[in-house]
C-alpha cells in the first residue's frame, strides 16, 4: 500500500492535481499533533468536503489522490487514526470495504465480530451461509427453544381457527 512521509510544508504539488487545487487544498487543514484536521464543512457522515473539478468530494479521498493518485476500484481509503476529518496521507492507507469496517473496532459489524457468544450467554456454535454470502452464527440452545416457542404458537393458532 502506498504511504510515504508527508510534510505539509515540503508535500510537492502532484501530477494529480494543480498546484492552484493543492494550495487550496491546503488552507482547509490544520495540523493538530501528527494529524491535518479538516477545517472545511463536513458532510453528513463528519467527513471533511472539498469541491473538486465541479464536484463535491470527500477531502480524505483528495487527499490520497493528491498524494498517490487514483483511488483503485473496489478499494476505499481507511483511517490509520480513527478520525475521520483527518487528511494527513500518512494516516490514509487502501483497504477493501470489508477491511476498513472490521479494522474500525467502533463499527457494528466489527462489535458482534467479536462476541463468542449469545446474549442469554451461550456459545455461538452453529453457523450457515446468509444471503449476499455472509456467514451468520447462531446458538443452538436459543434456536431451538425459539422453535418450540413457535411450533406451540402455531399449534394454538391452529386450533382456534378450526374450519
Amino acid at each position: 500500500m502506498p504511504t510515504a512521509h508527508h510534510d505539509t510544508a515540503s508535500a510537492p504539488a502532484s501530477d494529480w492535481l494543480t498546484s492552484a487545487e493543492v494550495e487550496r487544498f491546503r488552507a482547509k487543514f490544520e495540523v493538530q499533533g501528527e494529524c491535518w484536521i479538516w477545517q472545511g464543512p463536513p458532510d453528513k457522515d463528519g467527513y471533511g468536503t472539498f469541491y473538486l473539478r465541479k464536484r463535491g468530494r470527500r477531502a480524505h479521498r483528495v487527499a490520497w489522490y493528491w498524494q498517490n493518485g487514483p483511488i483503485p476500484d473496489g478499494l476505499v481509503i481507511d483511517h490509520s487514526c480513527r478520525h475521520r476529518s483527518c487528511v494527513n496521507p500518512d494516516h490514509l492507507n487502501l483497504a477493501t470495504p470489508s477491511e476498513n469496517v472490521f479494522a474500525n473496532s467502533h463499527s457494528v459489524p466489527a462489535l458482534n465480530r467479536l462476541k463468542t457468544e449469545c446474549k442469554n450467554g451461550h456459545p455461538f456454535d452453529r453457523e450457515y451461509s446468509a444471503k449476499g454470502g455472509h456467514t451468520v452464527r447462531y446458538c443452538s440452545i436459543c434456536e431451538a427453544a425459539k422453535r418450540k416457542r413457535l411450533r406451540a404458537s402455531w399449534e394454538a393458532e391452529a386450533r382456534a381457527t378450526k374450519c
